[in-house]
């Protein structure tokens, strides 16, 4: 009988433990939620307003308005934007593109 009350103990929690416990689950939470909305803004930027893009706007030769009137973002086959001024290219991580950019990636939508 002695072994089982033992066993009891060891798994009691006390009010300080659980709340310590809680204040770390809700601190947690608010981590994650300021993560997403650090990550929501980086989605509205334009690639070449973030920083870590640089070295692929540069290796595609990115613009922001076609040299070419017939080839750019809104008719390429990577765009995600659909009809909207600006959008996802599927070649960048973070940032939206402009409609009427273009780079030496451009590939014609089927």
């Amino acid at each position: 009988m002695k072994e089982e009350s033992t066993r009891t103990e060891k798994l009691l929690v006390t009010r300080r433990e659980l709340g310590q416990l809680g204040l770390g689950l809700v601190l947690a939470a608010g981590g994650v939620s300021l993560a997403a909305q650090r990550a929501g803004a980086e989605d509205e930027q334009m690639v070449n307003e973030i920083a870590e893009n640089a070295p692929l706007l540069q290796a595609l030769a990115y613009v922001a308005k076609s040299p070419i009137p017939e080839s750019n973002c809104a008719n390429c086959a990577v765009y995600l934007g659909g009809a909207a001024p600006k959008g996802k290219c599927a070649l960048f991580q973070k940032g939206l593109v402009s409609a009427e950019g273009h780079c030496t990636s451009w590939s014609k939508k089927a």
